[in-house]
């Protein structure tokens, strides 16, 4: 009984070992043949012009100029969905990165939001826009605010909080649109 699962054993490995070269030449074959191009340029330089154009999609453009009221629209909508997902993600960054260096009282508005994203554990919330009126390099929005969120001293009970507020938005032809007033900013901080 044992010389035959020895037996066994020794032909299940042979038998894998005389397989492997059929394995590997099919893995082989299964793989897509490289281009004449991209065996000429090494694989760095395709990469940079991948970067490049990523690059070129972050920075303002003309799409988002004042000149493109459709453009504009588009960019401020991205603007807000970034401050939104900001509070959703609980990053104080990305929340502030949509604000403009001139908002009034940056500093304290900055402090207010960390503090208040510390204090909740989970939050959702809905930015649906009422109002977009774009008029040369400046910007109004007014949207229809809701946020649910659970504050973590009180874990079991969730908190919903709703208000219209106006954004105002001003550009700046090297960051793009950037929001330089919320009103009122305490829907956000308290």
């Amino acid at each position: 009984m044992k010389a035959l699962k020895k037996f066994n054993l020794v032909l299940g490995l042979v038998m894998a070992l005389a397989g492997l070269p059929v394995i590997v030449a099919a893995f082989a074959m299964s793989r897509p043949a490289r281009s004449p191009q991209d065996q000429q340029q090494p694989p760095d330089q395709s990469d940079k012009k991948k970067d490049k154009k990523k690059k070129k999609d972050d920075s303002p453009g003309a799409e988002d100029s004042p000149d493109n009221a459709a453009g504009a629209r588009r960019a401020i909508k991205r603007v807000l969905g970034d401050f939104q997902d900001g509070f959703e993600g609980h990053s104080p960054r990305r929340v502030t990165d949509s604000l403009d260096e001139r908002f009034e009282d940056f500093p304290r508005f900055e402090d207010a939001v960390t503090q208040f994203l510390e204090r909740t554990s989970e939050m959702r919330m809905n930015l649906r826009e009422s109002t977009t009126e774009v008029k040369g390099d400046h910007a109004t929005v007014i949207v229809d605010a809701e946020m649910i969120f659970t504050d973590k001293a009180k874990p079991t009970q969730d908190q919903r909080r709703r208000e219209r507020i106006q954004f105002d938005f001003v550009y700046n032809p090297k960051k793009g649109w950037k929001i330089v007033e919320i009103t009122p900013r305490q829907f956000f901080v308290s």
